[in-house]
């Protein structure tokens, strides 16, 4: 077994994994460096109760932020081996990481780059349409995952749009629900959505949108209607082990979608709850797969504005060391 790089690097590499994804930035994942190997664990302290009881959301977070190790590694010269561990139910220990130097390359300095470009920009997109070839790279990517990227026809987006209505008309009234998420949604110093990264009421193009509103405005728009794409992407079981595969997938196309210039927003709420769930699971895939995550992908605006860096918690909250035997 390959020693870990030097804990300068090892430390550097986990600073730029953890610029993943997250479920309201919850960012609810925990890694250990044991050994030869780097340990990435849930915590079930950030699960979100009443938003996510199954721990999927939980889950592809965490499949957000392995993906990303992968890709920040491959960027400073390692190859990352990864055994996937779920088993069951159980989500305390996600996935066993060990090394071996290679050099990095044009690709890999390429997704390098992305993972500090990426956001979630909640903007409109433009009127520019995006090329079929694109949506066509995109659903290659996840393949390698055991992951379906299925983009949605037009004759089925109003189901897409109608189950983000419905499931938000849903959490709206849930006043568990509603607490959970404003408690995200206060723009804490290391982690949640800050109000910079929520569209403020007059701009938001969307009446699903589950958060409430923020200070970005959307305000330079493209005179014609937005061109806007949707993906779901689907896995063929519905376990972590799924999930967090699932996670990988998304992350993926998402520093795909970053590289080139588009802009991806994911929608889990309509995963969320159950009746919205089965619908999507027939309408758009035939009852052959389950739906993970909605995307709406498309390019930005003209002139907008750039975001902020949405916040992050210290490395040393999240990187903890120990021996064989404390196992």
């Amino acid at each position: 077994m390959s020693p870990l790089p030097d804990e300068t690097t090892l430390r550097t590499i986990l600073a730029l994994a953890c610029r993943a994804p997250s479920v309201h930035n919850t960012q609810p994942w925990a890694w250990v460096v044991r050994d030869r190997m780097l340990l990435l664990r849930a915590d079930p302290h950030r699960k979100l109760l009443h938003a996510d009881p199954n721990e999927r959301d939980l889950v592809m977070s965490c499949g957000a932020v392995l993906h990303e190790l992968v890709v920040a590694a491959a960027g400073t010269g390692w190859h990352c081996e990864v055994r996937r561990t779920p088993e069951g139910g159980r989500t305390d220990l996600l996935a066993v990481v060990t090394f071996a130097r290679r050099e990095p390359d044009v690709a890999d300095l390429g997704r390098l780059a992305a993972i500090e470009q990426r956001h979630t920009d909640r903007r409109q997109v433009s009127s520019w349409p995006v090329p079929p070839e694109r949506l066509d790279h995109l659903s290659g990517l996840v393949r390698e995952y055991g992951v379906v990227a299925g983009t949605v026809p037009d004759y089925l987006r109003p189901v897409v749009l109608a189950a983000l209505e419905s499931a938000r008309a849903r959490q709206s009234t849930d006043e568990a629900y509603l607490a959970e998420l404003y408690s995200w949604t206060r723009g804490g110093s290391e982690d949640g959505i800050p109000e910079s990264s929520l569209l403020t009421a007059d701009s938001d193009p969307a009446s699903f949108t589950r958060f409430p509103s923020g200070t970005l405005d959307d305000g330079h728009r493209d005179t014609g209607p937005s061109a806007e794409e949707w993906l779901v992407l689907a896995t063929a079981s519905d376990d972590p082990g799924s999930w967090l595969r699932a996670g990988e997938a998304l992350d993926a196309i998402w520093l795909s979608c970053t590289t080139s210039g588009l802009a991806l927003v994911p929608y889990t709420q309509p995963i969320e709850i159950g009746t919205t769930r089965r619908t999507l699971q027939h309408d758009l895939l035939g009852d052959n797969s389950c739906p993970q995550v909605l995307v709406r992908i498309g390019w930005p605006q003209r002139r907008q504005p750039s975001l902020p860096p949405t916040p992050r918690r210290s490395l040393d909250d999240v990187l903890h060391h120990e021996s064989a035997a404390s196992s």
